[in-house]
């Protein structure tokens, strides 16, 4: 395990936010930063990268540190082995194609942070996805919903606070995101500890990239920040790739979603694609 540090921004000792990536979605950091300085400059917060190797940034822009974990981990142990290395008790958790595309309002961020902290909670996400509705929920901290355990994607790496020990824990069993979000839900109802949404959507960010491809909106918000990129490295899915989302999102809006992931759970079926 190394560590390099780039000592570019301040860090406070409550929260670090932690890119999740590896080798193979490299060429997503330089975007990524551009996005990250240029949306939040104000960031209190230390940025952290986890990954296989160093990257090749070519641009002024660095993460505060980067944690390489050397080939041959999957993406739960590289995160495992990074939060062994993070001692603030609280971190903020991103995907490497979680591109901001607004400016993120610091005030309201540290109000969440306080909110997870003065509620106990063991999760905060700031987007409300899946919607929070009668069925998932069980009321209201505050402005705040309290997610129902055992319910599909209670669980999940959208944007979010996490307590790092909880965090831990739950990625310790697993391999993957698809494991991380569809068996970690259905693994955290002896944890008293509320699972809290925010009403709407305040991490302003788009998911640019699905299944290793580039959504149509995530090019399109390279070309509205004036950030180049060379789209030999990934483009736009392959039609088989669409039609196999728009059944599959059929099938979501028919059949209800608990019941669905347990049993694609029980069945080890329907596994995104599983990053290196």
């Amino acid at each position: 395990l190394t560590v390099s540090k780039h000592p570019t921004m301040n860090s406070k000792t409550d929260c670090t936010v932690i890119v999740c990536s590896c080798d193979k979605y490299a060429d997503l950091l330089g975007p990524f930063l551009t996005l990250f300085r240029k949306f939040w400059p104000d960031c209190p917060f230390e940025l952290v990268l986890i990954t296989e190797s160093e990257p090749a940034l070519a641009g002024p822009e660095r993460f505060d540190r980067t944690i390489c974990c050397g080939s041959g981990m999957n993406w739960a142990s590289r995160l495992v082995r990074a939060l062994e290395q993070v001692t603030t008790p609280y971190v903020l958790m991103l995907c490497d194609d979680y591109y901001l595309n607004q400016k993120v309002d610091t005030t309201q961020i540290l109000k969440r942070l306080d909110e997870m902290k003065r509620f106990k909670a063991s999760n905060l996400r700031m987007i409300p996805n899946p919607k929070p509705t009668a069925a998932n929920t069980v009321g209201r901290k505050g402005n705040l919903f309290e997610y129902r355990k055992n319910t599909a994607y209670c669980i999940s790496t959208l944007a979010g606070f996490w307590e790092r020990a909880f965090l831990r824990r739950l990625a310790e069993p697993v391999a993957s995101i698809w494991e991380f979000e569809r068996y970690g839900s259905f693994s955290v109802a002896d944890d008293p500890r509320p699972l809290l949404v925010t009403p709407t959507k305040e991490f302003p960010f788009l998911d640019a990239v699905h299944k290793g491809h580039w959504e149509k909106f995530g090019i399109a918000c390279l070309k509205a920040n004036g950030i180049a990129y060379d789209f030999s490295k990934r483009g736009l899915p392959p039609l088989s790739i669409r039609l196999k989302e728009f059944l599959k999102g059929v099938v979501f809006r028919i059949v209800p979603t608990t019941w669905l992931v347990r049993v694609q759970n029980r069945l080890s079926l329907g596994a995104k694609e599983q990053k290196a």
